[in-house]
């Protein structure tokens, strides 16, 4: 299991969501990050390796609830760790 901290608006503070541990990059083997993308109107969470791979999750209007921040970590964390794999089998 992994773990990311993220705003919780409702009690002003960061908590910890545990998640999928995310899989090592698909295209240097490197070690991914989780980052918070926010825009005028969205945020998003995105796995990132410094090599430039990435994967976003699904974008949400700013300030939604922590329930919504928690459901779209782990969106990204799990198009991640599917990147590559055969839907059928499971493997790459």
């Amino acid at each position: 299991m992994g773990t990311t901290r993220i705003w919780d608006s409702r009690n002003n503070r960061r908590a910890t969501v545990e998640h999928e541990t995310l899989r090592p990059c698909p295209f240097c083997g490197g070690t991914p990050r989780i980052d918070d993308d926010v825009d005028d109107t969205t945020e998003r969470y995105t796995v990132r390796c410094d090599c430039g791979g990435n994967m976003p999750g699904r974008h949400v209007p700013i300030d939604p609830s922590f329930q919504t921040r928690v459901t779209c970590l782990h969106s990204a964390v799990e198009k991640w760790n599917r990147r590559g794999l055969d839907t059928r089998t499971g493997r790459k």
